[in-house]
């Protein structure tokens, strides 16, 4: 957490500019930074609870393709593996003020949950998650934000797939298939993809290193980072 102090001692500079609430940057580091400061639970959460949002999945375990992630996160549940949605059921019908009563965010945690589980190097109790409901307006925004700050590594390696019919089983295997084999109604995993899963891991560990090259998403960084 930053310490009065600290903010107060920083050098204003960009920050002079008029700060505009509803700038869609600041909107979603707000969000961002609210789900950073939810609780951390088990995958899935023991409790249900109804609800659509966003919701990050942390991994704990030894698998070595994991180990500079691991080692960069120390155990504190600060970087995750992967940033993901559950919209509610007005999504296609229209905005609606009201949050979600069905358990969309739960269910959605409860399908990585089982992939996990069928995974064959894989254990569930490695990982952790927080999560955070919200109205469907600002679902999207959020994760696109925190999928930019984090560069989550397993977003763009399909796990949110879902099986595939039998005609299609033969199509390219996903990578994240091919590193974590077992997942029925999917590719069979290659060798070859999953080296190549495991490069984007360390590719996107490396990412964290770096701060973005454009302005407006290097500020965006910084001032979700502060709350890591």
């Amino acid at each position: 957490m930053v310490k009065r102090s600290e903010l107060a001692s920083r050098p204003r500079g960009e920050d002079d500019e008029a700060f505009d609430p509803l700038a869609v940057e600041n909107v979603g580091v707000t969000l961002a930074v609210e789900l950073l400061e939810q609780s951390i639970h088990q995958v899935p959460p023991t409790s249900a609870f109804p609800g659509a949002g966003v919701y990050a999945l942390y991994y704990l375990g030894g698998h070595p393709a994991y180990q500079s992630l691991v080692s960069l996160d120390g155990g504190h549940c600060k970087y995750p593996v992967y940033i993901g949605k559950a919209a509610g059921e007005s999504s296609k019908q229209g905005f609606s003020p009201k949050v979600s009563g069905k358990r969309k965010l739960l269910q959605r945690i409860r399908k990585h949950a089982s992939s996990i589980e069928q995974a064959a190097n894989l254990v569930l109790s490695d990982f952790r998650c927080r999560y955070l409901v919200l109205n469907d307006a600002y679902i999207s925004l959020a994760e696109s934000v925190m999928i930019r700050v984090f560069r989550p590594p397993w977003n763009g390696m399909s796990l949110g797939s879902n099986p595939v019919g039998r005609n299609r089983m033969a199509g390219e295997p996903a990578l994240w298939d091919s590193l974590h084999p077992g997942r029925g109604g999917r590719p069979a995993g290659s060798s070859r993809r999953a080296a190549e899963a495991e490069r984007l891991i360390l590719d996107r560990v490396s990412e964290l290193q770096n701060e973005p090259e454009d302005p407006k998403l290097q500020k965006m960084f910084r001032r979700v980072m502060r709350f890591v």
